[in-house]
C-alpha cells in the first residue's frame, strides 16, 4: 500500500512505557502487537505500520512541558521511579483517503516523517573559491589528526589522564564499523540480525566515530543506526533507545548527530513539518534526552551561502535559513565548521537559527585525515578526507567526552556553557556571530572554565 510517510501520535497513558519499548525492540512480533493495540481504537484500514520500527513513548504531550520531576524519574538506578508515557508515536504509511479522517480525530495527531540528510560534504558549487577567510573549492589541503589535536589543546587534558575514559558517545547515523572503532553497544534487533557495529568502515557513521576519538581516544561508542532510509521517525526511535540505555546505567553521556534537513517547506502549506513546528515529536524527544542528562551535539549543516552542498534546496541556503529543526533547538550544542587555519568552510550553515536564534553555538574543525584519506581506515574511495559539519561535530563531542572524563558530574548545560565561554573568538565582530557562533572550541580552556564554575575535577 503506497502511502504517505507519517508519524501517528495517539494519547496513551502508560506507566510501563520504557519497559514496553524495550520489549518491542527485541521482537518484531511484539512491536506489531503493540502497534495493533494502539491502532485498535481508530481502526487500521488504510494504515500500514512500518516494519522494523517500534512504537515510541512520548513523555510530554504536544505544546506541553515535560512533567515535573522527569529528570529524576530518568535517573539511572532509580528502580521505583519511571516516567509515565503521555502519548505514543507510530511510524506508518497512510493512504491519502485516510489522512483527513485521522487528522479530525480527538486524541490523534498526524505529523510528517520526513527524510533526513547526512551532513557529509558531497558537492560544493564548482565556481566558488577560497576568499576573505572562507575555504571553498579548491579546498585547502587536509591536515593530519595531530594538527587538529594541537589546535584543540587536548594535551592539557591528556597529560592529567583525561582521555575520555568511562565515557560513552552514541553515534546516531547510518551505522559504525565495530571492526575499526570501539563499539560496545547500541541499538540491536537480534531476530533481524541487526547488531551494533555491523556497518562498513566507509559509512558516514564510521567517519563520525573516528572523529570522536580525535580528542577522546579512550572513549567508547554506542551505534544507533537509523533503520532504512533516514527519517525523523528513525531518529525518534534511536533517541528513545538512548533514553532506555541512560535509564539503565547512565550511558551514553553524549550523542552525536550529523544530519538534518536541507530546505524550508512553506510554513503555510506544511505547518507541522519538522523545520516549521518546534512541537514535532522528534524535537520533543531530543529535549527529553537532554533533560534526562545526555548532552546532544548537532551539526549546523552544510548549506552555507559561499559553497553549499549540492543537496541544499534554495529555501535553506545562507544566513538565517540554513540552521533549523532539532539542530536549532536551544537545548542542543550546534556546531559550525572551520579548517585548521580558522577559516570558515564555506558550506558551514549560518545563523540565526530558526527556533533558537543564537545558533550556531561554537565552531569545530573539519577537513583532516581521520576515517578517510591515504593510509586511513576507509581509504580514499568514498572521500579524500573527513569533511562537512558532519566531521566538525564529533570532534566537538569528543572534546566533551574528554571534559566529562575529568568532571563526570557535569550536566549538558555546564558542558555547553564551558565550550561557549572558553571558545576562541575568530569573527569580525566581538562575541557571537552567525558564521562561527561564539568561536572555536578549545579543550584546555573549556576544562579551565568548568573548574572556575566550581565543578570538581575527578
Amino acid at each position: 500500500m503506497p502511502g504517505l510517510h507519517v508519524l501517528i501520535e495517539i494519547e496513551d497513558d502508560n506507566a510501563g512505557a520504557l519497559e514496553a519499548f524495550s520489549e518491542a525492540t527485541k521482537s518484531s512480533a511484539e512491536a506489531e502487537r503493540q502497534a495493533s493495540r494502539i491502532l485498535a481504537d481508530i481502526g487500521g484500514e488504510g494504515i500500514e505500520f512500518e516494519e522494523g520500527f517500534t512504537p515510541v513513548p512520548m513523555f510530554s504531550a504536544p505544546e506541553a512541558p515535560l512533567p515535573e520531576g522527569f529528570a529524576l524519574e530518568m535517573s539511572p538506578g532509580e528502580a521505583k521511579r519511571r516516567p509515565t508515557g503521555q502519548t505514543v508515536v507510530l511510524p506508518a504509511e497512510v493512504s491519502r483517503s485516510r489522512l483527513d479522517d485521522l487528522q479530525s480525530r480527538d486524541g490523534v495527531k498526524v505529523w510528517p516523517n520526513s527524510a533526513l540528510t547526512l551532513y557529509g560534504h558531497d558537492a560544493a558549487i564548482d565556481d566558488a573559491r577560497s576568499d576573505g577567510g572562507v575555504d571553498c573549492r579548491p579546498f585547502r589541503d587536509p591536515v593530519e589528526i595531530d594538527t587538529i589535536r594541537a589546535m584543540l589543546a587536548v594535551d592539557a587534558l591528556w597529560d592529567d589522564g583525561f582521555r575520555g575514559q568511562n565515557i560513552v558517545v552514541g553515534i546516531l547515523d547510518e551505522g559504525v564499523s565495530g571492526q575499526h572503532y570501539p563499539v560496545i553497544g547500541g541499538f540491536a534487533r537480534p531476530e533481524a540480525g541487526l547488531q551494533p557495529g555491523s556497518a562498513a568502515v566507509t559509512s558516514h557513521g564510521s567517519m563520525c566515530a573516528a572523529d570522536v576519538l580525535v580528542a577522546a581516544p579512550a572513549a567508547r561508542l554506542y551505534d544507533y543506526p537509523f533503520l532504512g532510509i533516514p527519517r525523523s521517525g528513525g531518529a525518534i526511535q534511536m533517541f528513545q533507545a538512548v533514553l532506555d540505555q541512560w535509564n539503565t546505567d547512565g550511558t551514553p553521556q553524549i550523542t552525536n548527530n550529523s544530519y538534518g534537513f536541507v530546505g524550508i517547506p512553506d510554513p503555510a502549506q506544511f505547518p507541522d513539518h519538522e523545520v516549521n513546528n518546534i512541537n514535532h515529536p522528534v524535537h520533543r524527544k531530543v529535549r527529553e534526552v537532554v533533560t534526562a542528562g545526555v548532552a546532544c551535539f548537532f551539526a549546523a549543516g552544510n548549506c552555507g551561502e559561499n559553497c553549499p552542498s549540492g543537496n541544499c534546496h534554495p529555501s535553506g541556503i545562507g544566513p538565517g535559513l540554513s540552521i533549523h529543526a532539532s539542530n536549532s533547538l536551544e537545548e542542543v550544542i550546534t556546531v559550525a565548521a572551520v579548517n585548521s587555519r580558522h577559516e570558515r568552510v564555506g558550506y558551514s550553515s549560518q545563523g540565526p537559527g530558526r527556533f533558537e536564534q543564537v545558533k550556531p553555538d561554537v565552531a569545530s574543525y573539519t577537513h583532516f585525515l581521520g576515517n578517510y584519506g591515504p593510509g586511513r581506515p576507509a581509504g580514499t574511495a568514498v572521500s579524500a578526507f573527513d569533511s562537512g559539519t558532519s566531521a566538525a561535530t564529533p570532534v566537538a563531542a569528543g572534546v566533551a567526552a574528554a571534559l566529562l572524563s575529568a568532571i563526570p558530574t557535569s550536566t549538558p548545560l555546564q558542558i555547553k556553557d564551558a565550550l561557549i565561554s572558553s571558545a576562541i573568538d575568530i569573527g569580525s565582530t566581538v562575541g557571537w556571530d552567525p558564521n562561527h557562533g561564539h568561536g572555536v572550541i578549545n579543550a584546555a580552556a573549556a576544562l579551565a572554565a568548568l573548574e572556575r564554575s566550581g565543578a570538581l575535577v575527578g
